[in-house]
């Protein structure tokens, strides 16, 4: 066993920030790691233009982390994609997540989170490209999600999401629920072919 490594996964995080404001983190390749980037009591904070590769859990988790962006960043073949928990006002923009397959695998989960923007991302080859439960107030719009297993599964935990102007093509299925979800908008979007789940 290598140091650093736990039963043959990775113990350590390749970028860990704890209580910290104001930081850019930007040009990394960051391969390997238990989570690629781990942001936790972060805020006022910028991930750019970073890649994160084969992760053993996220290539990216926020934890009580809040009026963050990331943008224009690779996450492909982690565990899971970005975990964003317990957070307010994290904006994704411009990412790709692509790879992420298995049986707790995602692009982006989001946990116990409010009033987040998700826009014009890349979503390919997922199992589930974005997964939601108690996401309130979230905006996805201007996403391509192709050829994913579940495109978006929103929680009926959830409430008053705007998923609008986004591209499903070559979904498994497009939209899931576990109940009576209540949505602010679906509209504008292109379904090659809906396919819901409930």
């Amino acid at each position: 066993m290598e140091s650093g490594e736990v039963e043959g996964k990775p113990a350590a995080n390749g970028i860990h920030c704890w209580k910290s404001d104001s930081l850019l983190i930007e040009n990394n390749i960051v391969e390997g790691h238990r989570d690629g980037i781990y942001l936790e009591f972060v805020k006022n904070s910028k991930i750019v233009n970073n890649q994160s590769i084969n992760n053993s859990r996220y290539g990216m988790h926020f934890m009580f982390a809040h009026d963050n962006l990331f943008q224009h960043n690779l996450f492909d073949l982690n565990g899971a994609g970005v975990a964003v928990m317990y957070s307010k006002r994290v904006e994704m923009r411009e990412n790709v997540f692509t790879r992420s397959w298995g049986n707790a695998a995602y692009g982006v989960l989001l946990k116990e989170m409010d009033d987040s923007k998700i826009i014009a991302n890349y979503f390919s080859n997922n199992t589930l490209a974005i997964y939601g439960d108690g996401a309130n107030r979230v905006e996805i719009y201007n996403n391509e999600f192709s050829n994913n297993g579940w495109a978006i599964n929103m929680n009926a935990s959830s409430v008053d999401a705007i998923i609008s102007e986004n591209n499903f093509i070559g979904n498994t299925f497009d939209l899931a629920t576990n109940g009576n979800l209540k949505m602010k908008s679906l509209d504008g979007n292109f379904w090659e072919s809906m396919k819901v789940m409930t």
